[in-house]
């Protein structure tokens, strides 16, 4: 089967007719109809049964739809590529980042690219960590942003920037706490909001409250930082977060503490290493470093 047999063979089982097929295809159904007709006299045995309820693949046309539906995708691709190619100012960047990504820092880097490229329409799926690698590997987006090296072999890792974990405790919980000498005496009765799942956050909570010898049970387990920031605000506990998200903190209700016997953590972007990021990916991956250097800068004192 050559690429044109392909397309059409696809839409035909997309659309469940001729008619409908060269609609899809801009071509006449007759068109259609010899199409599928020299593809049957090439393989040796028919595609589709004609019914009174339409078409109806045969069984040897349902194990071909899977392989050449990959081979359609990736044409697809390719004309997506070339299209973008041509028009260099229209096109789209898809992208998946972590909630604390997404939340903390993306708006700032959505808002930069639409300043400079505002005909460059922008998807944004917010995603675990665990499930970045489907995302990045099956192409359903260009790049990812995320904590930590990705350990998957056919997914490559940049390394943006590097930053400390901190503890993230309501003021008013702080300032109450008995005034000792160390982090561990003054917080000890004080619960950690924890993490379930694989968010990365999860192993440096756990870790800091055995050293605090912070009470097990009962214990309040979330899914996302940004909802156990929400109960560190209520002053329920405390939680351990990324260095961007503790300097977007609200200082006057939350306080951030650096936990400097907690490995520093760092953000990385991903991509799939069969599959390089086209145009319009390549220029946003490139604003990341200068935008996390000025989110990074210190602010000036009030």
């Amino acid at each position: 089967m050559n690429l044109r047999q392909i397309e059409v063979f696809q839409a035909v089982l997309q659309t469940g007719s001729m008619s409908a097929a060269g609609r899809l295809l801009c071509i006449t159904p007759s068109a259609v109809s010899k199409a599928i007709a020299h593809t049957e006299l090439q393989l040796g045995y028919r595609l589709f049964e004609r019914t009174p309820a339409g078409l109806t693949p045969t069984p040897e046309a349902q194990v071909l739809a899977v392989e050449s539906g990959n081979i359609h995708r990736q044409l697809d691709a390719l004309q997506r590529t070339a299209r973008n190619l041509a028009t260099a100012e229209l096109g789209e960047v898809r992208l998946a980042a972590i909630p604390s990504v997404s939340h903390e820092f993306l708006p700032a880097l959505l808002w930069r690219h639409a300043q400079l490229h505002p005909q460059v329409g922008v998807e944004v799926r917010t995603i675990h960590q665990d499930q970045m690698t489907q995302a990045l590997l099956t192409r359903g987006v260009d790049f990812g942003l995320g904590f930590f090296e990705h350990p998957h072999p056919q997914i490559h890792s940049d390394l943006l920037v590097s930053g400390r974990l901190c503890m993230a405790v309501a003021r008013a919980v702080w300032e109450r706490a008995p005034r000792a000498a160390s982090m561990a005496a003054r917080l000890a009765r004080v619960p950690a909001i924890r993490l379930v799942g694989e968010d990365p956050m999860r192993h440096a909570i756990d870790a800091t409250a055995q050293r605090l010898g912070t009470p097990g049970n009962p214990a309040i387990q979330v899914q996302t930082s940004r909802l156990a920031l929400e109960l560190v605000r209520l002053g329920m506990g405390w939680t351990v977060v990324d260095f961007l998200t503790a300097m977007r903190l609200d200082q006057a209700h939350t306080v951030a503490l650096e936990l400097p016997d907690v490995p520093p953590v760092s953000l990385y972007s991903y991509r799939a290493s069969a599959h390089p990021p086209g145009l319009h990916a390549t220029r946003m991956l490139a604003m990341l470093p200068g935008l996390l250097h000025t989110a990074l800068s210190p602010r000036p004192q009030r």
